[in-house]
């Protein structure tokens, strides 16, 4: 992946919701050319943020058995610019599970004001079809680190 769109998990509530945070810097590459001379964070990414939080939270939530693919993206709504030095406070919380499929809400807030919001959609499949065991391991990885110091919650309802 190229752009891994968060920093770290504040909390994860286990198939339920998550808590992430993505630091935006001006040493990001996008920057180069989105704007010259007035840089802003393109919609795309921040959807790419809210799909990875979501992401992260199927996939732990299964214990990493599936591989959340995003299929829908709806109410797509940008509310306000991002800009760099402006820390991302994204929230994912599931509307909708089943074996194979999920339904999630997303809002992304920076100084507590909402800048984007949106329900997802995502495919729920069998992480071996995907992550060759090599991979698996890289990407586990990449989670131990995002929940490093993270508050993880077990679902009891």
């Amino acid at each position: 992946m190229r752009y891994l769109m968060i920093d770290k998990i504040d909390s994860i509530t286990i198939d339920k919701d998550i808590i992430a945070v993505k630091n935006v810097t001006l040493s990001e590459d996008i920057f180069v050319d989105h704007f010259i001379g007035y840089p802003v964070l393109p919609g795309a990414l921040l959807i790419e943020c809210l799909a990875q939080a979501g992401t992260a939270l199927l996939e732990y939530s299964s214990g990493f058995k599936k591989k959340a693919l995003l299929v829908i993206v709806e109410q797509a709504k940008f509310r306000s610019e991002v800009k760099p030095g402006d820390q991302l406070m994204l929230y994912k919380k599931v509307l909708s599970l089943s074996n194979s499929a999920a339904q999630l809400s997303g809002e992304i807030k920076v100084n507590n004001k909402c800048v984007m919001n949106a329900i997802m959609t995502y495919t729920l499949n069998p992480v071996g079809k995907y992550y060759p065991a090599k991979t698996r391991y890289l990407m586990e990885t990449v989670y131990d680190i995002w929940l490093k110091d993270a508050q993880i919650i077990e679902n009891r309802e």
